[in-house]
C-alpha cells in the first residue's frame, strides 16, 4: 500500500461516508463492512471488497490482523484495479466508522443479493415489517444457521444493509440467498413453491413444534409491535404459536424466529438421518 489518506474531504472517504444513508446504498448497490472478524467472514464466503481503508494505529497487532492483511494484499494483487486498498489516519477511519470504537478497518462491498435460493428442500424466511436493525441482523444469522434456503424482506422492513443489521448478522449477508425490499406480488412466486406458509403470531392456531417442516415451507415474521401485516397474513396457510410460561404474552421477533427455524432444522435432520 502506497497511498495514505489524511483528509475527510478525500473522494473515496466521502463516498464511503455517503453509504451510511440508505438512499446512497440503494443507488450504489453497495454497503459498508467494519472490523477484522466481519471482513474475514466476507472473504471466507468468497466476496471481494471494492475498497478497503486501514488505520494501522487502530487496527493493532495480532495473528488475526496479520492474516487479514496478507489475504487482502494477495487479493488486491489478483483482482487489480477492481479493488482499492488504502491506508488512512485514525481520524479518517473514525470519520467513516459507524461504531464507537472502530477496529481500524472498513471496507465496501457490492450487494451480494442472489435471486436463486440455495439447493435443498425450500425453507424460506420472510421479514414482514421488522423495524429493529439488531432483530433483523439476528434473524439473518439465525436463518443461515438453521439452514434456510432464502431470506426476503418486504418494503416495510428496515434496510437489509443498515450498518447495525450488517454487524448483527455477522457475515450472513454473504452466505444466504437474499432479496430485499420485495413486494408481495413478487414474493408470491417464491411462496407458491411452498406446501405451507406459516405466520408467527402470539395467538397462533398451531404450536410451532406440531407443524410439519419436512416439506417445502416458509415462515413469515411480522413487525415487533403490530405483528403480521394484512398482506403477510393473507398469504399464510396457518399461524404458529410458541407456548410461554411466566405470564409472558410474546417473545422478541428474533428469538421467536430462531425457535421456529431451529425446530424446522431439527425435524429435517431427524428425517434425513
Amino acid at each position: 500500500m502506497v497511498t495514505t489518506v489524511t483528509s475527510l474531504d478525500n473522494p473515496t472517504v466521502k463516498y464511503i461516508r455517503a453509504l451510511g444513508k440508505r438512499r446512497e446504498r440503494q443507488k450504489e448497490r453497495a454497503f459498508v463492512v467494519e472490523g477484522v472478524r466481519l471482513l474475514g467472514e466476507a472473504l471466507n464466503a468468497g466476496a471481494t471488497p471494492r475498497m478497503v481503508l486501514i488505520a494501522r494505529e487502530l487496527l493493532g497487532e495480532g495473528e488475526a490482523q496479520d492474516r487479514l492483511l496478507i489475504r487482502l494484499t494477495e487479493l488486491r494483487e489478483g483482482v487489480g484495479r477492481h479493488m482499492r486498498l488504502l491506508e488512512v489516519t485514525p481520524q479518517v477511519l473514525r470519520g467513516v466508522s459507524e461504531t464507537e470504537t472502530p477496529q481500524g478497518i472498513v471496507a465496501t462491498f457490492a450487494f451480494p443479493e442472489r435471486q436463486e435460493p440455495a439447493a435443498g428442500t425450500p425453507l424460506i424466511a420472510v421479514a414482514d415489517g421488522v423495524r429493529d436493525p439488531g432483530n433483523l441482523g439476528t434473524m439473518l444469522r439465525t436463518a443461515l444457521g438453521a439452514g434456510a434456503t432464502a431470506f426476503y424482506t418486504t418494503p416495510a422492513t428496515v434496510d437489509l444493509y443498515n450498518p447495525k443489521v450488517v454487524r448483527a448478522a455477522m457475515g450472513a449477508h454473504f452466505r444466504l440467498a437474499l432479496r430485499s425490499n420485495v413486494g408481495w406480488e413478487a414474493l408470491d412466486a417464491a411462496l407458491d413453491g411452498c406446501d405451507a406458509v406459516w405466520g408467527a403470531e402470539a395467538d397462533g392456531e398451531t404450536v410451532y413444534s406440531a407443524a410439519d417442516w419436512s416439506a417445502p415451507a416458509a415462515l413469515i415474521v411480522g413487525n415487533e409491535d403490530r405483528g403480521l401485516s394484512p398482506e403477510g397474513r393473507a398469504r399464510c396457510t396457518g399461524t404458529l404459536a410458541i407456548p410461554l410460561g411466566g405470564g409472558l404474552e410474546s417473545l422478541n421477533v428474533a428469538i421467536a424466529s430462531a425457535i421456529v427455524l431451529f425446530e424446522a432444522a431439527r425435524q429435517r435432520r431427524e428425517r434425513a438421518g
